[in-house]
């Protein structure tokens, strides 16, 4: 089988560590060179026709149209890897990871089919939060991204259409150019279509706001800079910043953000009135 074992190790990581040969990390995804390189370790993992074993695949689409050459091959390399490196840590440890070409195969041993959902609804939500927050110039984000899942034998009988089924898309995210998403954001739109508006962003939406906040946002976005930029934070996870906006791919307002807190943004979906009635509360 041809494939190629690869470690991730973070900064700390690296500095910490004196022998990178022998430092224990068991982060690591395994590099395919086809799809029956994945057979056979789902045949491995099955160990019998009675055990469980399922799949989540997510496949990574990356715009190329004008974009040749070295460089952005290398940096559609880098930003697959940094979302890998994101992703692998969310599943357990025990569980074989793979890439091949643009597509991750997650593959959890004893799981069934809706252990299957539940860790493809963690890795969709982590991967969202992830390419919205990719601001950094090397990072790619994906012009387009699916998710799907399947398991064996309680999906699928025979390995192969076990794969097969993973890669349905079950969830998929196309992103919108910057012009065309504020355009459609500054659109007036019926409370109805606002969900829709956001998943097609792949954002969750929020129809109500809290209207008390904890100390630890309250200080990172002033009340002017909420008013100018018509932003309203809604809570942290360690160095990330949510914010309901009416318009969530409003590229300069982002930046804003995160240049006068020093945190990730992640921009969520709300009603324009409901961000004004939340917005006078902090008054």
């Amino acid at each position: 089988m041809m494939c190629k074992k690869a470690t991730f190790l973070s900064p700390s990581e690296q500095a910490s560590a004196s022998d990178a040969d022998s430092y224990p990390n068991p982060y690591v995804y395994t590099l395919a060179e086809s799809i029956q390189d994945i057979a056979q370790e789902f045949l491995v993992a099955s160990k019998n026709q009675t055990a469980q074993v399922a799949l989540v695949t997510i496949a990574l689409h990356f715009d190329s149209e004008g974009r040749t050459g070295l460089k952005w091959a290398e940096c559609v390399d880098q930003s697959i890897k940094y979302y890998l490196d994101n992703l692998r840590r969310l599943v357990r440890k025990t569980d074989s990871v793979f890439l091949h070409g643009f597509t991750f195969y997650f593959l959890l041993a004893g799981a069934n089919l809706k252990g299957a959902n539940i860790v493809q609804e963690r890795l969709w939500e982590a991967l969202l939060w992830r390419v919205h927050s990719a601001h950094d110039g090397d990072t790619r984000r994906p012009c387009s991204m699916t998710i799907g899942y399947s398991a064996y034998p309680e999906h699928s009988k025979e390995i192969n259409l076990c794969i097969a089924a993973a890669r349905l898309p079950r969830q998929s995210f196309d992103v919108q150019p910057e012009k065309a998403g504020r355009q459609l954001a500054a659109q007036p739109a019926k409370d109805t279509d606002l969900p829709i508006l956001a998943r097609r962003m792949g954002i969750p939406y929020l129809s109500l706001l809290p209207r008390q906040l904890s100390s630890s946002v309250t200080h990172l976005v002033s009340l002017q800079l909420a008013q100018e930029l018509n932003c309203y934070p809604v809570g942290r996870e360690r160095n990330m910043l949510t914010v309901a906006m009416s318009n969530p791919q409003d590229n300069q307002a982002l930046k804003r953000l995160q240049k006068e807190t020093g945190l990730h943004i992640f921009p969520v979906l709300a009603h324009p009135q409901e961000l004004q009635t939340a917005l006078k509360q902090l008054v």
